[in-house]
């Protein structure tokens, strides 16, 4: 017999994967890697519709792979951890910050910073939906009400310092753990958690996404603003004096 409760997981499920089906996939892509990215998205909706329907700590691994019909073994073939099955966009942001702050072309370092960031981070990342803001405002309460998941929102920082150092250090021709590129790397950080931090505050009281994506924009631009001075130094650091040891 159908539950309540389970009847809410297959809702919201339903409208996960809605979503992802509109996602366009990338036409270089192989059977066998479009059936392997289709298995970890089927087994990030289902744990995070029960991780909002039961409460992320009342779910166990086993009950994840029973509702996505996977073993045990294949859901951490692909996750590590239950937290990176809730935030499992991760590690697609890092390399799309990566991947923009490598190549030095026309657009400055604060410019490709802030398209990327905002392009990963966003709260309607779900179909569009009568209830689509009320699931967003629960997505945000079961992350910052979990002590695991507010601990585990940090556990990619290290993966994120090492990425995007990489990439800046590529972009000036520099080594990764000097100075500057670290400097650097960590004010990209700070405008991630701003982002983040933003989206967890205004979800509260918004009464719409346009509403919601307007608040968030304007405190992002407002940190990008005081972030872009130490950027553009960087960008011209072949320019700038150094600054002398004893100092």
């Amino acid at each position: 017999m159908t539950t309540k409760r389970h009847l809410e997981v297959a809702g919201i499920l339903e409208l996960f994967e809605r979503a992802h089906a509109d996602e366009g996939s990338d036409p270089n892509e192989g059977l066998r890697e479009r059936k392997k990215r289709q298995v970890r998205q089927r087994i990030s909706n289902v744990a995070t519709a029960m991780f909002l329907v039961h409460g992320f700590d009342n779910v166990t691994v086993a009950q994840i792979a029973a509702m996505a019909e996977v073993s045990e073994q294949t859901v951490f073939n692909y996750f590590t951890t239950k937290e990176s099955m809730f935030f499992d966009r991760t590690e697609p942001m890092i390399d799309a910050v990566a991947d923009a702050v490598r190549e030095r072309g026309n657009a400055s370092l604060i410019d490709v910073v802030v398209q990327s960031i905002a392009s990963e981070i966003h709260p309607g990342r779900w179909v569009s939906d009568v209830g689509q803001l009320d699931l967003t405002r629960l997505f945000c309460e079961v992350a910052t009400t979990s002590p695991t998941l507010v601990a585990a929102r940090f556990a990619d920082l290290p993966s994120f310092i090492d990425k995007v150092s990489a990439a800046l250090g590529q972009r000036i021709g520099s080594d990764p753990t000097d100075p500057e590129v670290q400097l650097a790397t960590f004010v990209i950080a700070g405008l991630v958690e701003v982002r983040v931090r933003s989206a967890f505050n205004h979800i509260k009281d918004a009464t719409s996404f346009a509403a919601l994506n307007d608040a968030i924009h304007a405190d992002f631009l407002k940190a990008a603003c005081l972030a872009e001075q130490s950027l553009a130094a960087f960008d011209n650091l072949g320019e700038l004096p150094h600054i002398a040891a004893s100092h």
